[in-house]
């Protein structure tokens, strides 16, 4: 796997109209397309970048939770409490750009790495979602998957 740039950094907040003034003003992002999501929010674009993901907390009361309460320890495809993986960004997280993901899955299988996956099929988007040791969420992002080399625990947009 080959990480090609930073994708996106994604931020819960109880605030967020003062949180999107914040960026808008300071930095001179601008609002823009958003997916209609579960949850309510901003994507703040950078010219034709959407670089900062703003999620109102609380906004999807509905949605399962897709890691465990303890941060440290992603939940895996056999555990029978994750029915929805349809929706993420309720967390704060970083989002990389990838190549080549279905080495990474491989390599993560062989290693017993706790990770899910999904296959966002109008767009073509593989993500593959883990934490890392202080319970960041890290989503990477492969925009040329390899579809015949991976097999996502679910997928959307079909």
């Amino acid at each position: 796997m080959k990480i090609n740039k930073l994708d996106h950094v994604s931020i819960s907040t109880d605030q967020l109209e003062d949180t999107k003034k914040f960026y808008c003003h300071l930095l001179g992002l601008k609002v823009g397309h958003r997916p209609k999501l579960k949850s309510s929010g901003y994507w703040l674009y950078s010219g034709e970048e959407s670089i900062i993901h703003l999620v109102e907390t609380g906004s999807n009361l509905d949605r399962e939770i897709t890691f465990s309460d303890d941060k440290k320890i992603a939940r895996s495809l056999g555990n029978s409490e994750i029915n929805d993986l349809s929706e993420t960004g309720m967390d704060d997280h970083i989002a990389m750009t990838v190549e080549e993901s279905a080495g990474l899955v491989k390599h993560m299988q062989e290693n017993d790495v706790k990770y899910w996956d999904r296959l966002i099929a109008d767009r073509e988007l593989y993500q593959i979602f883990v934490r890392d040791p202080n319970g960041v969420i890290i989503e990477l992002n492969d925009y040329t998957p390899d579809l015949e080399n991976i097999d996502p625990m679910t997928i959307v947009g079909t």
